[in-house]
């Protein structure tokens, strides 16, 4: 009898637009960040990405008015893509200069309010709570989220920066679909996997805020929306040295592996996410038409079992036991 092989996924980018707008800013939008900004849509779009992501703090809700715009002029857009924000976090708006975070009904609807005026669109296929508030109760936001659903605001619910816990809370009061999580996941923050390797290890391991949840996410099939996958181009930027043994014995692999697979080292890094059995969705945030097309490259690229396991161990920089 011939072994199941295991359950594949869609393979599946999206494109970040922290970076549209002009940057974190208080400039005016320029015509020329309009240009930029059209450009890199039009190239994602190209590649077959088509979610696009997004929260009402980025660049100062500047991101989000650049895409309004990019709407406005090309309205058939909205058809051919599915469009995600965020909110929760308040800016700057405690003392000393820290974030907190609202997750009141009133707080997060009048946001939700404000990024469909920004993005120039009647509904988001997906909203995403930004951070947990721990002075809003979980059940409340669910039913926030059930009334965002019920006037047709929200398709799809999902939050970020939770734990499995926290988001079961949700799941279980709320009518519409709660079913993404984003995380920050990459080849050097390894958080979400290292415990299956070294939970068994008490001097190697130890228990974390996400602790349990790539189990949990395969068992209620969640997507996993990876934030900051390729590390701030910590692996990729080969002409730079960091000092550091473990990265550069990994940029040096991954040379190795570019040449193997014929691609480019951000579409190695992407694929070692995409490889996971579970519903892995990088997010990607340059604005740089040629490094889009360089990601791109990941959705066709499948890296053999030995080689995922070897980027790992080289990351790391010790054996597993």
């Amino acid at each position: 009898m011939s072994q199941k092989s295991d359950k594949k996924f869609e393979r599946k980018l999206i494109y970040g637009c922290m970076n549209l707008g002009g940057g974190w800013n208080q400039n005016p939008i320029s015509a020329d960040d309009e240009k930029k900004a059209q450009i890199a849509v039009e190239t994602a779009l190209e590649c077959g990405i088509n979610t696009f992501d997004h929260a009402d703090i980025y660049a100062f809700g500047k991101a989000e008015a650049v895409f309004g715009r990019i709407l406005k002029h090309k309205p058939e857009l909205r058809e051919k893509i599915k469009i995600q924000s965020k909110a929760g976090i308040v800016l700057h708006g405690a003392r000393g200069g820290s974030n907190f975070y609202n997750a009141s009904a009133e707080y997060i609807e009048n946001q939700v309010f404000n990024s469909l005026k920004n993005l120039n669109i009647e509904y988001l296929d997906m909203f995403l709570l930004h951070r947990p508030d721990v002075l809003t109760s979980f059940e409340t936001v669910a039913e926030m989220f059930n009334n965002l659903g019920n006037k047709g605001l929200v398709l799809e619910f999902g939050v970020s920066n939770m734990s499995a816990a926290q988001l079961d809370l949700i799941r279980k009061n709320c009518e519409f679909p709660v079913s993404a999580n984003q995380l920050q996941f990459s080849l050097n923050h390894t958080m979400l996997i290292d415990e299956a390797f070294f939970a068994n290890k008490s001097t190697d391991f130890q228990p974390n805020s996400i602790s349990g949840f790539l189990e949990y996410a395969q068992t209620h099939e969640i997507e996993i929306q990876a934030w900051s996958p390729l590390a701030k181009g910590l692996y990729s930027k080969f002409d730079e040295n960091s000092g550091i043994a473990e990265v550069e014995n990994t940029k040096q692999f991954l040379r190795e592996l570019c040449e193997k697979y014929q691609t480019t080292p951000e579409a190695v890094l992407l694929a070692w996410l995409l490889k996971l059995p579970v519903r892995m969705s990088p997010i990607i945030g340059t604005v740089n038409p040629d490094r889009i097309r360089n990601c791109a490259k990941a959705l066709s690229t499948e890296l053999s079992h030995e080689d995922w396991y070897n980027l790992y161990i080289t990351a790391k920089g010790r054996r597993l036991p």
